[in-house]
C-alpha cells in the first residue's frame, strides 16, 4: 500500500529477543517499587482520544505523527524514532502504569536526538511517546521494553490486531482508503504511524488492565505479540491477554498452546481473541485467514471462540458461587457487556468448559449466545476466556462503537477484573479452581 509523508523507512527485521543486559537486573516487586513513584497528572491532556481504524474518520489537520522501527526492545536495544510531518519534534517518554491514579510517569524528556535505547532508567512496561510539534496537533507513538522473563504474568501487547485495522495512509486489512471492504490491502507495513491519535487500540484495549495490573502490584513481563512470534522463553504463571488480540502467526499460536501444555494459564479479557492467521515477512503483515478455514478453530485451545459482531447484550452470572464472579454476589447482571463482537461455546470444537457467565436472550430469541467460559487444561492451566472485546474498554467507558457503561457496571467490571488478576500469579490455577464442566469435550 502507498504511505504518504514518510520522512525515512526502514525494512529490516524486527529486533531479536535476547536475555536483558545484566545492568537491568528486576528484582521482585519491581512493579510494586515503580508505581511508589510520583505520576504526571494531565499527562495526556493534550493528546485527546482518538480511536483507531473503523471507528473513527480522522479530520484534516496538520499533525506531527510517528513510528519506531521497532515494536520492542529488551535492555541495551534501542529504537529510532521516525517522524512524519515536522522535521524535529519535542519528545516526552511516559511510561504507562497506576502510580496513585496518574496513570502515567514521566520518564524522559528529548529535544533533538530520535533513538531511544532501554536502561535501567527506563523500566520495562507500555510506553506511549508524545510528539510535540509548534503548529502541529501532537499525537502518541507507541514503544514497549520488555524486561525479564521470570515474572508473575506475561502481559502481551497486541500490535497485530492494531496494525491490521490501521488505516494511516489509505487501506488496512480490513478496508480501502474509500472505506470499502472491496479495497482492503493485502499486507500492510509496520513503518507508518497509527491512526486515531497514534497509540493504536491501546489506549482502549490494553491500557485500564495494565493500570489494574500495576495497581495491585503483580511483577510483570510486557511483550507484544511479535516477540511471541519468536518464541521467547515464558516464565510466568500467568499469560494475559487485553480487549482485541485478533491477529496471530502460527508460531505465537503453538507457543500459547506449549505454555497451556506445561501449566501456564492462559486468561483473556477480551473477544475474538486468535481468530485470524496472519504471516510477518519483515516490516510487512501479510495475509488474513480465519484459523478455523483451516481446520484450526481457536475454541481448540480457548475453549470457545467468536461468533457474533454488532450485538449488545447483558451478562447474566451463571457460576455465582465461584471465582471469580463470585464476588458480585448472587444473580448478578453486568448491563450491555456482550458486545460489540463475542464468544460463544456453542456449536464449536474444543476441550469441556464451565460457563461462568452467558448473554441474557429473550424469548424470541434462538441459536447460540454469547458467553464467557473457563476450563482445567491437563496440566493444571486454568484457561479463561471473558468472550466480549468490551470488557477492558469499558472499565474506563471508553469504547470505539458508541457502547456507554454507567458506574455501577464499571464497578462491576472492575471487581471481576481485580479478582482475577490477584490470582494470576497462581501457578496451575485449574488445579486450585478446577472447572465445572456445562459443555463437554467436542470434537
Amino acid at each position: 500500500m502507498k504511505l504518504a509523508l514518510v520522512c525515512a523507512l526502514v525494512i529490516g527485521g524486527m529486533t531479536p529477543i535476547s536475555a536483558p543486559a545484566a545492568q537491568c537486573a528486576w528484582q521482585t516487586g519491581w512493579v510494586k517499587a515503580e508505581n511508589a513513584k510520583v505520576g504526571k497528572k494531565g499527562w495526556d491532556s493534550d493528546v485527546p482520544l482518538r480511536f483507531s481504524a473503523d471507528f473513527s474518520r480522522r479530520k484534516n489537520a496538520q499533525r506531527i505523527e510517528g513510528y519506531f522501527d521497532q515494536t520492542s526492545i529488551g535492555c541495551g536495544q534501542s529504537a529510532s524514532l521516525k517522524i512524519v510531518g515536522a522535521k524535529s519534534a519535542d519528545i516526552t517518554l511516559y511510561r504507562i502504569g497506576y502510580y496513585h491514579g496518574a496513570g502515567a510517569r514521566l520518564v524522559q524528556t528529548i529535544k533533538s536526538a530520535t533513538k531511544i535505547t532501554a536502561t535501567q532508567s527506563t523500566p520495562p512496561g507500555q510506553y506511549l511517546v508524545k510528539l510535540k510539534s509548534p503548529g502541529r496537533v501532537s499525537t502518541f507513538a507507541p514503544l514497549l521494553i520488555r524486561g525479564s522473563s521470570k515474572s508473575e504474568i506475561t502481559f502481551v501487547s497486541s500490535v497485530l490486531t492494531w496494525q491490521a485495522y490501521n488505516q494511516w495512509g489509505g487501506a488496512s486489512l480490513y478496508k480501502g482508503a474509500d472505506g470499502m471492504r472491496e479495497t482492503k490491502a493485502n499486507s500492510v507495513s509496520f513503518d507508518r504511524p497509527f491512526d486515531g491519535d497514534g497509540a493504536g487500540q491501546f489506549r482502549y484495549m490494553e491500557q485500564p488492565l495494565i493500570q489494574m495490573i500495576e495497581q495491585l502490584g503483580l511483577d510483570v513481563n510486557y511483550l507484544t505479540d511479535t516477540d511471541l512470534d519468536k518464541a521467547p522463553e515464558i516464565d510466568s504463571a500467568s499469560i494475559v491477554l487485553g480487549g482485541h488480540s485478533e491477529f496471530w502467526t502460527q508460531s505465537m499460536r503453538d507457543v500459547i498452546e506449549k505454555e497451556i501444555n506445561q501449566g501456564t494459564n492462559l486468561l483473556i479479557f477480551g473477544g475474538n481473541t486468535a481468530y485470524a492467521k496472519t504471516e510477518i515477512d519483515g516490516r510487512v503483515m501479510n495475509n488474513r485467514i480465519p484459523y478455523r478455514d483451516i481446520n484450526q478453530p481457536e475454541s481448540n485451545f480457548i475453549g470457545s471462540q467468536f461468533f457474533a459482531l454488532g450485538i449488545k447484550k447483558d451478562l447474566e452470572v451463571q457460576a455465582d458461587s465461584r471465582w471469580p464472579f463470585s464476588v458480585l454476589g448472587k444473580a448478578a447482571v453486568i448491563t450491555g457487556i456482550y458486545g460489540y463482537e463475542a464468544d460463544t461455546a456453542m456449536g464449536t470444537k474444543g476441550p469441556g468448559v464451565e460457563i461462568l457467565a452467558r448473554a441474557s436472550i429473550s424469548p424470541t430469541e434462538k441459536g447460540f449466545v454469547a458467553m464467557s467460559t473457563y476450563y482445567t487444561a491437563p496440566g493444571g492451566a486454568g484457561v479463561l476466556n471473558l468472550g466480549t472485546n468490551a470488557w477492558v474498554c469499558a472499565m474506563a467507558n471508553r469504547c470505539p462503537w458508541g457502547h456507554t457503561f454507567d458506574a455501577q457496571s464499571m464497578k462491576q467490571i472492575r471487581l471481576v477484573t481485580a479478582a482475577i488478576v490477584k490470582q494470576a500469579g497462581r501457578k496451575k490455577i485449574g488445579n486450585w479452581r478446577p472447572a465445572f464442566i456445562d459443555i463437554p469435550t467436542r470434537n
